[in-house]
């Protein structure tokens, strides 16, 4: 099959979505189709390289600029003739399926969406409370989501916005994760009292509530450390502007690596006995908690839907109310005096992480695309 998979985001910027267009071509050219990526590109300075290409296959659809998003920052395009660059690009590459991710983000997904005449798929990844887009331009998002033959969201909690003011039928299929390049990590030598945070310096990713909750684990104790995988030294004295009157930059037992590429976080993660995900909202799935998984260290994550739905509840991991540094500590405290509690807890993550692993997942987005296929476009088949 001819796949086209088409991302709203900046192909130059790192992000959930991004990493799992990449890998899913990654397992779709290896099953045999062939993938074009369809994305747009540049963020001002582009700092990081692009995504991986297993075909070479990519389609720059125009620049991005930076938009808030979800509490979060989204490099997006903002041309205004989107639509028609978008219908002459899929005229000419006449795929099979077309995938659309986030089929209803300005404006390459949504052009995508509403141009496309292939067969649609579209998978949701936010796990949104309200939507700016959706309220406003509501007839175009119907239009858009009555385009896709196959509707999937990566989570409960990435279903529950569209389901509400878009209702039909969608499949939870789970984000994938290359389980078995973190499994190297479950034989390391433990660093005692070292916590990871795996994330961006941004509010939602709840940074400032860690740097409160560590302060009062080292008063318990001193020897415990806090590694920063992501952060830049630099963007840390911003996290402090919002932690109040609590704890000062610089603080002790705290680095901050910057963004870290994927064999410096496997590093990371053989040394840490706890990783540590305080997010404060917006998170619909959680990566790098499955990344944890496969790598058997223990999770304290915030009590979110889409962490929740990961760690099962709380079987896999421990969960603490978002925003409340105090609970964070107690809980951080538990699990790093607690050895026989994360031997559990690795041992079970480690079982349940196959679900998560990139060959079923593709397998089940390719069982969609075939059916898909069969259903044609909804345009075709009122006999537009």
């Amino acid at each position: 099959m001819r796949v086209g998979l088409v991302s709203p985001y900046s192909w130059t910027v790192p992000s959930g979505v991004n990493e799992h267009v990449a890998n899913l071509a990654v397992q779709l050219e290896e099953m045999g189709h062939q993938t074009w990526i369809l994305a747009p590109t540049g963020n001002g300075s582009a700092v990081h390289p692009l995504w991986p290409i297993p075909s070479g296959h990519f389609v720059s659809v125009g620049g991005a600029m930076p938009f808030p998003s979800n509490g979060s920052k989204a490099y997006v395009n903002a041309y205004l003739f989107m639509l028609q660059r978008m219908a002459r690009i899929l005229k000419e590459l006449r795929f099979d399926v077309l995938h659309v991710h986030e089929p209803c983000a300005p404006s390459v997904s949504g052009a995508a969406s509403l141009r496309g005449v292939s067969p649609m798929v579209g998978t949701f990844h936010a796990a949104l409370d309200r939507s700016l887009l959706y309220g406003m331009m509501a007839p175009f998002a119907r239009k858009a989501i009555g385009n896709l033959a196959i509707k999937i969201v990566v989570s409960p909690a990435a279903l529950a916005y569209p389901s509400s003011h878009f209702p039909g039928d969608y499949r939870v299929i789970p984000n994938g994760v290359a389980i078995e390049r973190f499994k190297r990590a479950r034989a390391g030598v433990k660093v005692a009292g070292r916590i990871l945070f795996v994330g961006r310096a941004e509010p939602r990713k709840g940074l400032n509530i860690l740097l409160q909750a560590f302060d009062m684990v080292r008063r318990e104790l001193p020897q415990a450390t806090l590694v920063l995988a992501g952060p830049r030294p630099d963007e840390i004295p911003r996290v402090f502007a919002r932690v109040g009157d609590g704890p000062t930059w610089p603080m002790p037992g705290v680095s901050a690596l910057g963004w870290v590429d994927h064999e410096t976080k496997v590093d990371e993660l053989t040394l840490a006995p706890v990783l540590c995900t305080p997010s404060t909202e917006g998170e619909s799935f959680g990566i790098v908690l499955v990344e944890a998984l496969a790598a058997g260290v223990p999770v304290v994550a915030s009590d979110l839907p889409g962490y929740r739905s990961v760690l099962r509840e709380g079987e896999l991991g421990a969960l603490v109310p978002p925003r409340d540094p105090e609970a964070l500590a107690a809980a951080l405290l538990r699990m790093l005096r607690d050895e026989p509690l994360r031997r559990r807890l690795a041992a079970a993550g480690a079982a349940a992480v196959e679900e998560y692993s990139w060959k079923r997942v593709a397998e089940r987005v390719a069982a969609c695309y075939e059916e898909a296929v069969e259903r044609g476009h909804p345009n075709r088949r009122r006999g537009r």
